[in-house]
């Protein structure tokens, strides 16, 4: 991986890992598109895109993270309950990434995606207040169950997440905000998982990247990530996702033709 491609997958990374299209699915995509072979191999440097826009995440909600950590402990409890279903997953972590490596199925994710989407665009409602309270917790496992689906590459976890939580009854900002509140520990999760079992030698090869593509990828990740969730908020309260339905229709097409 040259550092030009470094930067390329960056920009990749910061795109998509907010707006509601799959990171995970481009990364895949774009990665076997460069030639890359064994892409588990680049898992390091996957991770640090990831963190890249994790802090991007830190820095827009800082307000609400500090809010939902000191004051709001029934926010915090919600943002678990919805992390509650990621859990079962680490005994099949295995067998799933085994799809990361077969681009041939990312059409139908891709598909999936622009599906979730518009179900969210034409069942969203927003409902009262006391309405969400009486589903205080049922609503966020709802959520987390999308949310551990989309760790299929090609199904979007931001578009997952809105998307049932409008059909919930969130509004277009709450819908956002604990989409994103609950990224935390899942991005967290998976690069603490992905690094023990680096440490523990788990991961047979890792590709050995330099200083300079790792860096790359970071900073690139983090500004264009910064930049495109202040977008992806600006489309949602504008109700605008239907441009997402079609660009994932249109790539689940043409990724289900080349594979």
């Amino acid at each position: 991986m040259s550092t030009i491609e470094a930067i390329f997958l960056g920009i990749i990374q910061g795109l998509t890992e907010f707006l509601p299209i799959s990171s995970s699915g481009h990364l895949t995509l774009f990665q076997n598109l460069l030639g890359f072979e064994n892409l588990n191999q680049y898992i390091i440097f996957d991770l640090v895109c990831h963190l890249g826009t994790l802090c991007a995440i830190f820095l827009i909600f800082f307000s609400q993270i500090q809010k939902t950590m000191t004051t709001d402990r029934s926010r915090l409890l919600q943002v678990i309950v919805a992390t509650l279903p990621l859990f079962p997953l680490v005994l099949i972590l295995k067998q799933i990434k085994n799809v990361f490596d077969q681009p041939q199925y990312l059409g139908y994710c891709f598909l999936l995606s622009a599906l979730l989407l518009y179900l969210g665009i034409r069942l969203g409602s927003t409902s009262s207040q006391e309405t969400l309270e009486k589903r205080k917790w049922k609503n966020p496992f709802i959520i987390g169950v999308f949310q551990a689906i989309a760790i299929l590459p090609g199904v979007s976890r931001s578009g997952s997440t809105i998307s049932i939580a409008r059909i919930l009854g969130y509004s277009p900002q709450e819908a956002v905000t604990f989409s994103f509140l609950l990224a935390i520990p899942a991005i967290l999760g998976g690069i603490t998982l992905e690094t023990a079992q680096i440490v523990f030698k788990k991961h047979s090869l890792v590709a050995p990247l330099g200083w300079m593509q790792y860096t790359a990828g970071f900073f690139t990740s983090f500004g264009v990530g910064y930049f495109s969730l202040k977008l992806l908020m600006k489309l949602a309260v504008q109700n605008q996702f239907i441009y997402f339905v079609w660009y994932c229709l249109i790539i689940g097409i043409v990724t289900m033709i080349y594979f």
